[in-house]
């Protein structure tokens, strides 16, 4: 089995003044939705590890979404023909086309108003090729709140009894949580001779390599805050929020050997995200490479 990633980008024009949702990946997700199409088929997998991403909306370099406490939060708008930016990316090992990603192209009528939806860029990767060209020293941005769940790195044989455990969210991007997630992710969408370390691999070796991650990546510097993201209303029409982060962090990794398994999950990351909450546009990541100064380096496109 070959699994392929595949990330589209798509161009979202409103035809009036628009009101956004709090998370404005929601206008891209109720289009997708309402298709009936095949990459609405492609997009539903229910899986615990979702192999599917979709980004908030962008205006310019600007992702748009809420993050206040109050009922009467900051209103969300874009313009009558403003180019709002919607990524998505799915892992599959199934035969894609670009049709499939074509087949929503058109104007739709949402309850956020109307929008023209255009392709813009679809790029299609082997799993087995992913690489940024990892540096020694490399900054991660989180883009969009990150929620990592604080049980990701609780040892296999006590993964039922924390079952018991009110969850709660990491406030700080350790790279134990973040590098056990990641694997987890990787293997789940990999084929046995695609799995790092290798075909047998499971929750051991993930649970490994964040403690390892821990030991061999050194924050250089960082800036970072904690932030509280709207991400809808309940049946009683309460805010329904998640607790995360954003910001950047500078590292420094101390193992030549696992370099190579770093590059490989977050380059990754860069498609499908990390954490909580990637299908409606939480977890976003850009790496950059940096040079000892602390400036960036030249850096290979995944």
């Amino acid at each position: 089995m070959t699994t392929v990633v595949v990330a589209a980008k798509y161009v979202i024009i409103p035809r009036k003044d628009v009101i956004l949702p709090p998370l404005t990946s929601k206008v891209m997700k109720y289009i997708i939705e309402s298709s009936n199409s095949r990459l609405a088929s492609l997009l539903s997998a229910r899986k615990f590890l979702k192999p599917s991403s979709m980004s908030v909306l962008f205006l310019g370099n600007k992702p748009l979404y809420s993050e206040s406490y109050s009922s009467e939060d900051r209103v969300l708008n874009a313009r009558c023909g403003d180019a709002l930016i919607c990524k998505l990316a799915v892992a599959t090992s199934d035969n894609v086309s670009i049709e499939c990603f074509k087949e929503i192209e058109g104007s739709w009528s949402t309850p956020y108003g109307y929008f023209k939806v255009a392709l813009s860029e679809l790029e299609i990767v082997p799993l087995k090729y992913l690489s940024i060209g990892l540096s020694k020293i490399f900054k991660i941005l989180f883009i969009t709140p990150t929620v990592l769940t604080a049980k990701h790195m609780v040892p296999p044989p006590l993964k039922d009894k924390s079952k018991s455990l009110p969850e709660r969210h990491r406030l700080l991007p350790q790279p134990s949580f973040i590098f056990s997630y990641l694997l987890k992710l990787w293997n789940s969408i990999a084929g046995p001779e695609e799995r790092i370390p290798g075909p047998g691999a499971g929750d051991w070796e993930a649970y490994k390599l964040g403690r390892l991650a821990d030991v061999t990546l050194v924050e250089v510097d960082y800036r970072l805050r904690p932030v509280t993201v709207v991400i809808g209303r309940d049946s009683r029409g309460r805010l329904r929020r998640a607790r995360g982060f954003t910001g950047w962090v500078i590292y420094e990794c101390l193992s030549r050997k696992l370099l190579s398994i770093y590059d490989r999950l977050l380059a990754l990351a860069t498609y499908l995200g990390v954490g909580r909450s990637r299908g409606i546009g939480l977890g976003m990541i850009k790496v950059t490479n940096l040079k000892l100064g602390g400036s960036e380096s030249s850096q290979k496109k995944p």
